[in-house]
């Protein structure tokens, strides 16, 4: 068995283990969307300040036939390992799925860090016995939080949508909202990323705790420049208060290499501008906009805690229906 470091500017090296990540998330999922191999050569060799990839590999004399992407948090949460494993499902049951855990166990350790999160996902009927959480309470992690993954048929009616925007309009008369895409202009940014800043303390995540992300508009132009790279688009929608300040944002990613696929990211409303329909505005405001201009795409992709039931009632207005479970795997050292 041959585990090593891989080399992400070595495209033969790195196009092997995309297959192998590709065949493990489309195993058994039909609403998988595994990164491009444009994607992840740009944020593999992207040199990011808050947090730093390896990609490892592990095979037999023939073939790659395990993957695992480590990444370590530099700025924030820097006691945290997110780890996400991949095994070509061929060869499943061989031991390559143990050898990249104990891999990562190894690395963790040797960062000087503490947990380790590992994502999984697979069907509801499972949830309790899929093998995926069987081999992970074997090997020392315990489920920490589920999230579920909804998807929304598009193009959504129009008048519906228009509808929504209208009927939070009233709620929200001291507040502007406005739409960016590819960019957030400098004035924004600042409050733009406290917001952000704040969403892993706010969603609910269940037994993990995490601490507020340390990003800055500096961070964020460098990351808006990898996105470029990877040929995704993101389209922001800002809820100012009267002073111009960004109190709520709702991003969704557009993959130019994808034609059928969008990602709703994060969206977050400040506590003390709640109750003013704001999360419904943006959801619907950046979903009409973004289907106009990107006729053709036939699926919008979210996930939520499954407790999370204020952005759950959102989803639901606007279509969304829940297709797998997104869980996540923590150990602690």
């Amino acid at each position: 068995m041959d585990l090593r470091r891989v080399d992400v500017f070595d495209d033969a090296e790195l196009e092997r283990c995309h297959d192998v990540v590709a065949a493990s998330e489309r195993h058994e999922r039909v609403y998988a969307t595994p990164w491009s191999l444009q994607e992840e050569r740009a944020l593999y060799r992207a040199a990011d300040p808050a947090e730093r990839r390896e990609v490892w590999a592990v095979g037999d004399a023939r073939r790659v036939t395990g993957v695992v992407v480590i990444e370590l948090p530099l700025l924030d949460n820097t006691d945290m390992v997110w780890a996400e494993v991949h095994v070509d499902p061929e060869a499943a049951g061989r031991g390559f799925g143990s050898a990249l855990v104990d891999l990562v166990v190894r690395r963790t350790k040797e960062e000087g860090r503490s947990t380790i999160l590992v994502p999984s996902a697979y069907a509801f009927e499972r949830r309790d016995d899929h093998p995926y959480r069987r081999f992970a309470e074997r090997r020392g992690f315990a489920l920490a939080n589920t999230e579920v993954h909804r998807v929304l048929h598009l193009p959504v009616d129009e008048t519906l949508l228009e509808s929504m925007v209208r009927e939070a309009a009233t709620q929200h008369t001291a507040y502007t909202i406005e739409r960016y895409v590819d960019g957030v202009p400098p004035a924004l940014l600042p409050a733009y990323c406290q917001v952000q800043n704040q969403l892993v303390l706010d969603a609910p995540t269940g037994d993990i705790e995490f601490e507020a992300e340390a990003l800055t508009p500096e961070i964020w132009l460098e990351r808006e420049d990898q996105l470029r790279d990877a040929r995704r688009l993101r389209s922001t929608v800002v809820a100012l208060d009267g002073d111009r300040q960004v109190v709520g944002y709702s991003d969704v990613s557009i993959p130019l290499d994808d034609p059928d696929n969008v990602h709703q990211w994060g969206t977050l409303v400040r506590r003390d501008h709640r109750g003013h329909r704001l999360g419904l505005a943006l959801k619907a405001r950046n979903l009409l906009d973004v289907q106009r201009e990107h006729p053709g795409r036939q699926v919008l992709h979210t996930a939520n805690a499954e407790v999370n039931e204020s952005m759950i009632a959102i989803n639901e207005r606007l279509g969304f229906r829940p297709v797998e479970i997104y869980p996540e795997f923590q150990r602690r050292l």
